[in-house]
């Protein structure tokens, strides 16, 4: 308690003593989450893994000698600090690694959206690890050296840092060496480092995309045949849904079958399910872009994603009618140059509550949107917020709470496993409502060939492991996160058109391990959109036209 008291802070310390318990707190207290992972896949306790707090002191205490300059740190550490205690929260309690891709994810989420992530647990903890650490580093007295000893002992504490992490590395290099080639994500849980190189990263990021803007596909022509009846495609973009709770797919709980899309399962072979897709991304900031581009996952880049023509583009620039309806937090720049209408901001009671809209509010007016030229054929995309989280329980109605007892809060960590699965499996009876609307209200368009593609962005973890929510880095991440649900239905008119054989379909789907990266192809080609950037062989349907 000395270190609290009046008389303590007014008669301050020195620098050197002021960083060495700074370095202290970060690395036995902000970096809990670092070391129980680290024991999770390390589980000996040798002198390798007795290195690693010792490692991580020096590293920092070199850094903090350089960063805290004197004034300036009274700003930049209690930064530090604040940025350390809200990250390593969401890393302690739901194993959120924090990359570039996790800070891109964070700059476009919408305020409602983080809001449902502020818990009285994440407060409280903020307060007191990030708050009071930050109060307290600013009101102590700082008593500094002339500025040539100063510079001068910190310069020696520099070398001394060096000196030790280099005797580490000396006895332990082959172990530090392996065991984060072979676990590299694992310092995406080292607060500050990891939101810092973020950063950096983003820094680059935002530099690359001052690119002059690419136009590709110049070539694409829609091919038709006079008399066709116009054509309508509904391209559905799930959100969170993941392939293991999705009811088509055979999912059990417990043993016993649970059927989480009964209306679906209804359509018996009108429908194709696709049980083995897998997402680009483990984040809809990464997902929804490369979906729409012709980049693949292996080499996507989201600068130059944001600079270059996509899907939408291409097809619009065919004489195709392009809308984009969106109901989830934006459309991460695919839908820039196309008809777009944002509905979350809608003023609805029926469908909208606390900034948040039901799924539902995107069927409002949709016959009339489907019927709206005549002339031109359609790809009308919905974006949905189909099973995001936390806030699962929103996501739904009262007539779909069917699987109880459920997690209606914001704070999941305190729900039980079932609680959670069973709200997170209603989220799913709702999207099959949606989708299942959706195609019948197709069906009811004598005079249009239609067809729908649904296929989620991206899964979500639901406690697996300690896991919660999604946006762990690829590499590492659980199937949760990246098996993804798709199904596919086409209209008699469609289907006669195309010569398209719906069994050889489903035979396809059962046996061939498909990705997002199909879809940009699978489009053209549904579409019959020629180009020299369409490959047949990544359309998933080219192999069934009779």
């Amino acid at each position: 308690m000395a270190l609290l008291s009046p008389r303590f802070l007014s008669k301050g310390m020195s620098s050197s003593k002021l960083l060495l318990l700074l370095t202290l707190f970060f690395t036995v207290v902000m970096n809990y989450a670092f070391y129980k992972t680290v024991l999770a896949l390390y589980p000996n306790i040798d002198m390798f893994a007795l290195s690693l707090p010792f490692a991580m002191f020096f590293i920092l205490y070199a850094a903090f000698q350089i960063l805290a300059l004197p004034y300036l740190h009274k700003i930049l550490i209690p930064l530090l600090l604040l940025l350390s205690a809200s990250i390593g929260y969401n890393a302690l309690f739901y194993n959120v690694y924090f990359d570039t891709n996790m800070l891109e994810n964070v700059l476009q989420t919408s305020f409602t959206e983080a809001s449902k992530l502020i818990t009285f647990s994440y407060i409280l903890w903020v307060v007191v690890f990030g708050v009071v650490p930050s109060i307290l580093y600013v009101i102590v007295k700082v008593n500094y050296r002339t500025w040539y000893k100063e510079i001068g002992v910190r310069l020696l504490l520099i070398a001394l840092s060096a000196a030790v992490i280099g005797g580490i590395a000396k006895f332990y290099y082959q172990d530090y060496a392996s065991f984060f080639r072979n676990n590299k994500q694992v310092v995406n849980l080292i607060v500050p480092s990891n939101f810092i190189g973020a950063g950096i990263n983003e820094v680059k990021r935002i530099q690359q995309a001052n690119r002059p803007f690419e136009q590709i596909g110049l070539d694409a022509q829609q091919v038709k045949q006079d008399g066709q009846k116009r054509r309508v495609l509904v391209l559905v973009v799930g959100e969170t849904t993941r392939a293991q709770n999705w009811g088509l797919n055979g999912y059990q709980v417990n043993g016993q079958l649970r059927q989480t899309t009964p209306k679906l399962a209804a359509l018996g072979s009108e429908l194709i399910n696709y049980p083995q897709v897998t997402s680009c991304g483990t984040a809809t900031a990464v997902s929804v872009p490369c979906m729409f581009s012709v980049m693949d996952r292996s080499n996507f880049n989201s600068s130059v994603a944001q600079k270059q023509d996509n899907l939408l583009d291409i097809a619009q620039r065919s004489g195709i009618n392009i809308l984009w309806l969106d109901n989830d937090t934006g459309c991460k720049g695919v839908c820039e140059r196309v008809p777009t209408e944002n509905l979350t901001g809608t003023n609805s009671a029926e469908f909208c509550h606390n900034g948040e809209c039901l799924d539902d509010i995107l069927l409002q007016n949709f016959e009339q949107r489907l019927q709206a030229d005549p002339n031109k054929d359609l790809i009308v995309v919905l974006h949905t917020m189909g099973s995001h989280g936390p806030t699962y329980f929103e996501r739904y109605t009262s007539e779909y709470r069917h699987f109880t007892p459920t997690c209606d809060m914001q704070d999941i960590a305190k729900c039980s496993k079932e609680q959670l699965v069973n709200t997170y499996d209603n989220t799913i009876l709702y999207i099959d409502q949606f989708l299942d609307r959706v195609i019948n209200t197709l069906k009811k368009q004598p005079n249009l060939n239609s067809a729908l593609l649904y296929v989620s962005d991206h899964g979500e973890s639901l406690g697996e492991n300690g896991i919660y929510l999604h946006g762990t880095p690829y590499s590492i991440a659980p199937d949760e996160q990246t098996h993804v649900p798709a199904v596919f239905w086409a209209s008699q008119g469609w289907q006669a058109q195309r010569n398209l054989d719906l069994s050889c379909l489903q035979q396809n789907a059962n046996a061939t391990a498909y990705s997002q990266d199909n879809y940009f192809h699978s489009i053209l080609g549904l579409m019959q959109i020629k180009t020299a950037l369409y490959d047949p062989k990544m359309d998933m349907f080219a192999s069934c036209n009779r």
